[in-house]
């Protein structure tokens, strides 16, 4: 009975790595690709997984299409979880002209970052950005699960600098352009790469990439660039 019960455990842990590797090529080959390119065989070879291994574990395709999405979802909003903590205590209408460029700084340092930052990280946004492009049950659970809560922040600090409603569509409006130009850096990648002769992103990049969308949001609000110093 002892060895039948390590053995049961040793099967689920199996499982769950299946399942997870599963998961991890499916946001990678969907975002590469797009949900109707690819098939179970190219996403079970990807994950290094039984073909058979995706009904199982998921129903099928459509399964585990939402489970990437889920999983895209619940990293989002992780990473987002500080900033979305800080405007609960402290709403940005709140807030000073310093306190707000703070607020800014933070969000579009940190969207710039997820959107263009690190190769797998990546991945997560082109996943994002196809289901944009053809809306399916997969967005729904980002939308719901981590977008509309990053989009209505933005919203909120465009709307307290700008002095308008917090849930006017001027304000959604303009919002959803400052995101864009982090967007950019992420849908035309490889433009920005042959202009300037790169490869790709390198870490020093990054962070001229991050200070310009920064820099564009701050001056779209009319909000200081830099902190102010105070004797």
């Amino acid at each position: 009975m002892i060895g039948m019960k390590t053995n049961t455990s040793d099967d689920a842990g199996r499982g769950d790595a299946t399942r997870r590797r599963l998961v991890e090529a499916a946001v990678r080959v969907f975002g590469e690709n797009g949900y109707h390119a690819v098939g179970t065989r190219e996403l079970a070879y990807a994950a290094g997984a039984n073909q058979a291994a995706i009904p199982y574990y998921f129903g099928g395709k459509d399964g585990l299409h939402k489970a990437a999405a889920e999983d895209v979802a619940a990293g989002g909003r992780a990473a987002f979880a500080p900033l979305h903590q800080r405007l609960k205590a402290a709403p940005a209408e709140s807030l000073g002209r310093d306190a707000l460029a703070e607020l800014a700084r933070a969000i579009f340092s940190g969207l710039t970052r997820g959107l263009v930052g690190a190769m797998g990280e990546s991945f997560r946004a082109a996943f994002i950005v196809r289901e944009q492009l053809v809306p399916g049950p997969a967005f729904d659970i980002l939308y719901e699960g981590y977008v509309r809560e990053v989009h209505e922040a933005v919203t909120a600090v465009v709307a307290a600098a700008r002095g308008f409603g917090p849930r006017t569509a001027r304000a959604a409006i303009e919002a959803h352009a400052l995101i864009g130009a982090a967007l950019a850096f992420l849908v035309a990648r490889a433009t920005l790469c042959r202009r300037l002769d790169w490869e790709d992103y390198s870490p020093r990049r990054l962070n001229d990439i991050e200070d310009a969308v920064v820099g564009v949001a701050l001056r779209a609000l009319g909000l200081p660039e830099k902190a102010e110093v105070r004797s």
